[in-house]
């Protein structure tokens, strides 16, 4: 990345700052509104992903023969989501469905959530034993 495009983009996000900065005094100045704050959260999310999806692919374009590490990264997600959600199952009974106001969907993708994350996890603290014991082999 160019010095140029690094000033730019520091200074967009100083700008996102400061206006999160404005929006979180006004905030505690005057409480009774909370829907301003949670609809800047929408828009930085929204933000961070088109600037995700421009970075990637930029990243992809501009180095085809290293990205094949990332697309089979993205792929291994992919297959650990579809995993998860097929093993993931709705344990409520209809009361507690009624009690809890959430449908049998909601349940097995909460459901889906936490497995992927636990799979996540276990795979990480896998990686790092690996890597360790690999490094004090060597």
């Amino acid at each position: 990345m160019t010095d140029k495009k690094f000033k730019l983009i520091q200074w967009m996000l100083y700008g996102l700052m400061a206006i999160s900065a404005i929006l979180t005094i006004l905030f505690y100045l005057n409480p009774s509104s909370p829907d301003v704050l949670l609809y800047w959260g929408y828009i930085l999310v929204i933000i961070s992903l088109i600037v995700i999806l421009i970075v990637s692919l930029y990243g992809i374009l501009s180095n085809p023969k290293g990205s094949v590490k990332v697309l089979i990264v993205v792929v291994g997600m992919v297959l650990l989501a579809i995993i998860s959600y097929a093993l993931s199952k709705n344990t409520l009974s209809p009361a507690e469905l009624e009690k809890y106001s959430i449908s049998p969907t909601g349940v097995k993708l909460v459901g889906a959530g936490l497995l992927m994350t636990y799979m996540i996890g276990i795979v990480a603290i896998g990686v790092f034993i690996y890597t360790s014991l690999s490094r004090f082999l060597k």
